[in-house]
């Protein structure tokens, strides 16, 4: 566990209901924050915020799966516009 561990963690940037994109990595995805969790980053050698996405059907890699993972650094918010696109569930 990190030292400080939960008193001294910062707090998330992102929120479960969050519609969010992958920054400019070769990656388009986008979806709605489900999950989160505080893990160790291996690539950060620390901890770090993780994210639990569900993929929106518009989302390229939502062929082959519904839900991804990705650092805190890895997303950012949909522009508003975008954010408030309902997500049809069970529209595979």
């Amino acid at each position: 566990m990190p030292e400080g561990f939960p008193h001294q963690i910062p707090q998330p940037k992102l929120r479960i209901g969050d519609r969010v994109s992958w920054r400019p990595l070769p990656s388009q995805d986008f979806g709605t924050v489900t999950g989160l969790q505080y893990a160790p980053a291996e690539h950060l050698k620390s901890w770090a915020w993780r994210y639990l996405i569900w993929l929106d059907p518009q989302s390229p890699s939502f062929a082959w799966t519904c839900t991804d993972t990705a650092w805190e650094a890895d997303l950012e918010l949909l522009a508003t516009a975008q954010r408030n696109t309902t997500i049809e569930v069970g529209q595979e």
